[in-house]
């Protein structure tokens, strides 16, 4: 494992020394004092540049940090007609780098980074953070009428796993699953949300849930995955609505909200005599 501060050295040599590079930030997990660094951790810088073409046209660049063994390049547009780049990359002895690249008239948008850190700016370019911790990542408390239709699209798209199930579409019922995954994860955010004042980060895509769940919640959630077996996916759908109007009931009650009993109970008889049949008929 490469000591994250030696790295990150390196990274502020290569920028003093180019005068093409006229600033650096950090983004990521190392400028969150919240988020416990290991073995797999990496770093984000991201140089202002006057000519980006020396970073994006060309890679031999990146060997001064290593040996790259692969690699993802990206871009998109930014402001005022500009782009914005990035260099993933991954090294032979495991160690990843998230470069990034824009141009030095992009420097003033930084405030838009929800958490970010100068570590060389050679011409004073780059505003200050307004925050320098993790509170912009805070889970949102929802409105009413977003928890309704979380839930409530949970339930309605229930019906499409249960359908495929029933009609051995296993790929396309594997989709339906992380659709209905995605729900559950917005859920999950708000109960922990409740539970914290909203004031609390649970990670991009739910990486921190372990951390904040207990042992039943946890379970529950576990039993919603399952592999390509038809019943094992019938089971993990009906574990769904279990989990789902744990977490929709806690919601409710806390926020004072309404929750829909009558929706869950119908949906779940639909898919419970869809999937008895399936189960009777392939036994």
């Amino acid at each position: 494992m490469r000591d994250l501060n030696e790295e990150l050295n390196k990274i502020i040599d290569f920028a003093k020394r180019d005068e093409n590079i006229r600033a650096l930030v950090l983004q990521g997990s190392f400028v969150n004092d919240n988020v416990v660094k290991d073995e797999y951790s990496d770093l984000d810088p991201l140089f202002y540049v006057r000519d980006l073409n020396e970073f994006i046209e060309k890679e031999e660049w990146k060997n001064t940090f290593g040996q790259p063994i692969s690699g993802f390049a990206d871009e998109g547009d930014f402001h005022d007609g500009h782009k914005w780049y990035t260099k993933l990359t991954i090294y032979e002895d495991g160690f990843k780098i998230d470069f990034g690249f824009q141009s030095v008239d992009l420097a003033k948008y930084a405030k838009e980074m929800p958490l970010y850190k100068i570590y060389l700016d050679k011409d004073g370019i780059i505003p200050k953070p307004e925050v320098d911790d993790e509170r912009r990542f805070y889970v949102k408390k929802p409105t009413e009428e977003e928890y309704l239709e979380r839930i409530n699209t949970f339930f309605y798209d229930s019906s499409y796993m249960a359908k495929s199930l029933a009609r051995n579409e296993i790929f396309f019922a594997k989709y339906i699953e992380s659709v209905l995954q995605k729900k559950i994860r917005i859920l999950l955010e708000w109960c922990i949300g409740i539970q914290y004042n909203f004031h609390v980060n649970t990670g991009l895509m739910g990486r921190y849930f372990r951390r904040y769940l207990d042992d039943e919640v946890w379970n529950m959630l576990m039993k919603t995955y399952a592999d390509g077996d038809r019943i094992n996916l019938a089971k993990a759908l009906m574990n769904s609505f279990d989990l789902v109007k744990y977490l929709g009931k806690f919601i409710s009650k806390s926020l004072g909200y309404d929750y829909p009993s009558k929706h869950e109970r119908d949906m779940r008889d639909y898919c419970s005599k869809i999937l008895n049949k399936m189960i009777k008929d392939i036994s």
